[in-house]
């Protein structure tokens, strides 16, 4: 198992990115969070998953330990894959999913794509005993920061300019899309739309 690959990032996609160790590229599936934080030709240390089935050997990688293992939590749920994991993790942080378990919160579970009533109730079932011995952040500071620090908005103008997008076109496309309510996934793919 790799536990982190530290490198370069070479290249920046919507589904993930390279990252090149020792002369070898190798391409890391991740999130939107992740991928806001990370641009081209500079060195991060990224935690990975490496995921083999029977056709596909694939490498999942974040940029904080925190939202490895929430992926490595999410995947251990029946019914949920890495792709569907990656897309919670887009839509909502860590520390929200870590709540919204612990709280019995299924409507904010349902606001990622891909996830309906059943799977989340599911979620909370087969995870809530897991979450509880985790450390669990304050709802409050959350709240507080959320508007700041998960600002849809900032998150999709880092990730639009790490995949080679003018600054002047990204904000023109964001500000059409500042008050449609679309969670950060959407909001990232309607902006390409748009600058395509």
């Amino acid at each position: 198992m790799i536990s982190y690959i530290k490198g370069d990032v070479k290249e920046i996609s919507e589904e993930g990115f390279v990252i090149e160790n020792n002369n070898i590229g190798y391409f890391i599936n991740s999130t939107l969070t992740s991928l806001s934080n990370i641009q081209i030709n500079n060195e991060y240390k990224i935690y990975t998953s490496m995921q083999v089935r029977e056709d596909d050997i694939s490498i999942y990688g974040f940029y904080s330990k925190e939202e490895l293992e929430m992926f490595l939590l999410l995947i251990s749920v029946s019914s949920i894959g890495p792709k569907i994991a990656l897309g919670m993790l887009s839509s909502i942080s860590s520390d929200e999913i870590k709540l919204a378990i612990v709280n019995n919160d299924i409507d904010k579970l349902t606001k990622a794509k891909g996830i309906g009533k059943k799977t989340a109730s599911r979620i909370i079932l087969e995870l809530v005993d897991k979450v509880k011995k985790m450390a669990l952040p304050d709802a409050n500071k959350i709240e507080q920061v959320s508007p700041v620090e998960n600002d849809n908005l900032g998150v999709a103008r880092d990730a639009l300019k790490n995949l080679g997008y003018m600054e002047n076109d990204i904000a023109r496309v964001l500000s059409e899309l500042r008050d449609a309510d679309l969670n950060l996934e959407a909001l990232i793919k309607e902006s390409l739309k748009r600058l395509i």
